[in-house]
């Protein structure tokens, strides 16, 4: 049945709402060509109906939520038959959204799209699931005995995603990775091969519980050698909590998946974790979404950067055994300094960069000429748009106003989620989000970070970002799912009006950088602060340090961005050169009144002469305080120029502005109505990774083979293509001998099992150039090609002689590689051995 049949069997009452949800959910399963993605998107618009329904019947939902549901469903299915109370329902509400009611409880929809909105073929083209010619599905690289061994996956997304985790397994230690692939690019299994097939843990740092929950729950089915992978989070029960601790202690866990919230603020998880550093027990830390960092710092979560310190903690301890993984999406070159400022490794930072722009966004902008204008273009929007749906607005205030608003027109599935939403609420909505309880939320950039939704179908911003990158980030929640997806920008502009949303953003930005003076006057506050404890150049702050400028009263209560003004201070300083950082403990204080939330953190004194003068330390922060802020200031007159002058440039253009690495894409903006793909390499990686490493020692055996040299031949008695079962057995011995690589002909690519990485020629080609340390294990080439092939073989195989790689050829003797007709034998300066040999 397709997701139209289960529907009308749903309808008629053939089908229960769980059994007919799990029929669809089957669909979701299988994406791999365009017509499946299509079914699978369809299928959830019927699941959000049947969720809808449910909800309805338990008056979570109203007539008008039930009818913006059944809206999109006709306008992605076609004209649907419904039951007969809710052909009632949308005979008396339905006509405001153009729903129709026929004879036999039929009911079809006018598509009406508003009139400010140009073009119209956007909108079409996301309600019929249209897919672009110039967006191409990931072309699959074949798999290898690692990823057989630990998940049940036969091939990798992409050469790229091979690429990353073969790059992060061979990772030497104290290294710090960043790795950049594109959303649905597979960044989880990087992590879930890193913890499978290393002995000590992983611990990997999400920022929401909802991502935690995901990745521990696709971690526990996508490994099936018994890895033991735990998830810890604040909402989980006592015995669950012991049993995580349990683990740990008896050195058992594999896999941990928690926050940095969860190991600061609990001391005896934070004490085990010291402990498995300081005994290399602590083998790999990865910091998931890492993009988020940088933002998560001024006003929201300042744990993210606290745990920093924590980590350069456990890199000393380990004494530089502890290897740390970056994992994001694009990334602009600012951020990229910062996570490595943040969580590097000094002369030991590399980077795995396939960044790539979406592809799947369509772009509308809107001005509103008045804050009434602005709201009243939105609800329009809620209601035309093709759902499920985000709306941004820049603060909590505006999102329950919003919501108020909707609720008056009679809504009342339309969650809020901003930095003020309660943990339990919280969670709730991003599951029921997750599961299509809902059709529109309104937030605030809190929201939507690593939820893995992929049918999100428009992004709305009802308001201005502060910068570039968090328009970008925002919507590109929409479409993950690589069918088209709407972006719908609606600033409130006034040239007269300093509540004008460009003026706002303004404002965001100047508050994220301290003026020096007030860095000064904090910096003093804490160094004079009665719980601080000095040693000489050594010193333990409380970061609850309220400035000299604040009056008792807002002391008194001085809470949570105190604390995180206070802690980008010391970061600042830090990156700086004035001090290093070197713990910090979560403290709760119950005695005080009100009780207080606070970290210290131990610091070094690196220039105690100018710390100590509050005129030179002035002099000294004006410099790299202005560079900081000029750096903030580069994403604001991006966005501001954007809102000013929409038509001026395509979007595609000024979004390759702030991702310098990736390809210019955009289906369709202000500027350029039409639309452009630029082609893109067939492998995308963008840099060249910064990694060399020694040629690894030989196996004893295949040390004794090749002596001094570092080339062998062997010796194949035949000529012609190799058979599937010949190749196997050369990658048999190879993977006893410990070779690292093993290249084959692409037509036995998919046929061959190595405990190595496996490549095709053309890989072979494009590894050999931009990521050589691949090889640093050996490499083992079979010859079966043609003269020019076996000649273009052995020419990229000679770029291995510069690092002292190994190279093994599985050929005939007299197989020609050279100009002259020059055999591989006369031309190789190794030893042929038989094959019973190797």
């Amino acid at each position: 049945m397709d997701s139209k049949e289960v529907l009308q069997q749903y309808i008629v009452g053939a089908m229960k709402s769980q059994s007919a949800i799990a029929e669809l959910e089957k669909k979701l399963v299988d994406t791999s060509d365009f017509l499946k993605m299509q079914e699978a998107a369809r299928s959830r618009y019927v699941i959000g109906f049947i969720r809808r329904v449910v909800q309805f019947k338990r008056e979570e939902a109203s007539a008008k939520d039930i009818c913006l549901n059944i809206r999109d469903l006709i306008l992605i299915l076609g004209r649907v038959k419904l039951t007969e109370k809710l052909y009632t329902v949308v005979k008396e509400y339905g006509t405001e959204f153009d729903l129709v009611c026929e004879n036999d409880l039929q009911v079809s929809c006018l598509h009406h799209i508003p009139e400010w909105l140009e073009p119209h073929q956007y909108i079409k083209d996301v309600y019929a699931l249209r897919h672009d010619n110039g967006i191409e599905l990931e072309t699959e690289s074949s798999g290898d005995a690692i990823l057989a061994t630990h998940t049940g996956f036969n091939a990798y997304k992409s050469f790229e995603q091979k690429v990353a985790v073969h790059t992060a397994l061979n990772l030497p230690n104290g290294h710090t990775l960043l790795i950049s692939l594109p959303t649905g690019g597979g960044k989880s299994l990087v992590t879930q091969l890193l913890a499978s097939s290393s002995d000590g843990l992983t611990v990997v740092i999400v920022p929401t519980v909802a991502l935690a929950l995901d990745q521990y729950y696709a971690a526990q089915q996508n490994l099936t050698n018994g890895t033991e992978i735990y998830c810890y989070r604040g909402e989980q029960s006592e015995i669950e909590r012991v049993e995580i601790i349990k683990a740990l202690k008896d050195k058992k866990a594999r896999m941990l998946f928690t926050s940095p919230e969860a190991i600061l603020k609990n001391s005896e998880l934070h004490r085990i974790l010291d402990n498995a550093a300081k005994s290399h027990y602590l083998t790999n830390v990865v910091v998931d979404e890492a993009h988020v960092v940088p933002d998560w710092g001024v006003f929201f979560r300042p744990d993210f950067q606290i745990f920093s310190i924590l980590l350069k903690k456990w890199k000393y301890e380990s004494e530089g055994f502890i290897r740390t993984f970056l994992l994001s999406a694009t990334l602009s070159d600012d951020v990229v300094d910062t996570l490595f400022a943040l969580f590097g490794s000094d002369g030991k930072n590399a980077q795995v960069r396939c960044d790539a722009l979406r592809q799947e966004s369509r772009f509308y902008f809107h001005s509103a000429k008045s804050r009434k204008e602005q709201i009243d273009k939105t609800i329009e929007a809620i209601k035309l748009l093709p759902k499920p749906m985000v709306v941004y607005v820049l603060e909590p205030r505006e999102a329950k106003e919003l919501q108020k608003k909707l609720c008056e027109f009679g809504y009342k599935n339309i969650p809020v989620f901003t930095g003020e939403t309660k943990e339990i609420d919280r969670n709730t909505i991003l599951t029921g989000w997750k599961n299509h309880d809902f059709d529109v939320v309104i937030a605030t950039s809190a929201f939507g970070i690593g939820v893995d939704k992929p049918d999100v179908r428009t992004i709305i911003h009802a308001c201005c970002p502060e910068n570039l990158s968090r328009f970008y980030q925002e919507v590109g929640r929409g479409g993950r799912d690589r069918l088209p997806s709407l972006s719908l920008f609606i600033p409130y502009q006034s040239r007269y009006d300093s509540d004008g949303d460009v003026r706002r953003a303004l404002g965001l930005v100047s508050k994220r950088v301290l003026t020096v003076d007030r860095a000064v006057i904090r910096w003093k506050g804490m160094l004079s602060n009665p719980a601080a404890m000095i040693d000489f150049d050594e010193c333990v702050l409380n970061t609850s340090a309220t400035p000299s400028t604040m009056t008792d009263e807002e002391a008194e209560y001085a809470g949570n961005r105190n604390v995180a003004w206070n802690v980008n201070l010391l970061l600042f300083l830090h990156r700086t050169g004035f001090i290093d950082l070197l713990d910090a403990n979560y403290v709760f204080d119950k005695k005080s009144n009100p009780p207080k939330k606070y970290y210290t953190v131990t610091i070094k004194l690196l220039q105690p002469n100018i710390l100590s003068d509050d005129d030179i330390l002035t002099a000294a922060l004006t410099e790299p305080r202005a560079r900081e802020y000029e750096a903030q200031m580069v994403g604001y007159r991006i966005m501001s120029e954007l809102v000013s002058s929409p038509k001026a440039l395509c979007w595609g253009r000024v979004f390759r502005h702030l991702f310098p690495l990736s390809r210019e894409v955009c289906n369709g903006c202000p500027a350029d109505p039409e639309g452009r793909i630029t082609s893109d390499d067939t492998y995308k990686l963008r840099t060249d990774p910064e990694i060399k490493l020694p040629a690894a020692p030989p196996a004893p055996r295949l040390g004794r083979n090749m002596g001094s040299f570092n080339e062998m031949i062997i010796s194949r008695p035949s000529t012609g293509p190799c058979s599937t079962e010949e190749v196997a057995v050369i990658a048999e011995k190879a993977s006893q001998n410990n070779i690292g690589a093993f290249v084959v002909p692409s037509r036995l690519a998919d046929e061959i099992v190595y405990n190595g990485i496996l490549l095709n020629y053309e890989e072979f080609y494009y590894a050999v150039v931009h990521c050589p340390y691949l090889f640093a294990k050996g490499v083992v080439c079979i010859f079966d090609g043609d003269t020019v092939t076996n000649f273009t073989l052995y020419k990229n195989l000679g770029k291995l002689d510069a690092f002292g790689y190994r190279k093994i050829l599985y050929c005939n003797e007299n197989t020609i590689v050279a100009n002259g007709g020059k055999t591989i034998r006369e031309y190789s300066d190794g030893y042929p051995i038989p094959i019973q040999k190797f």
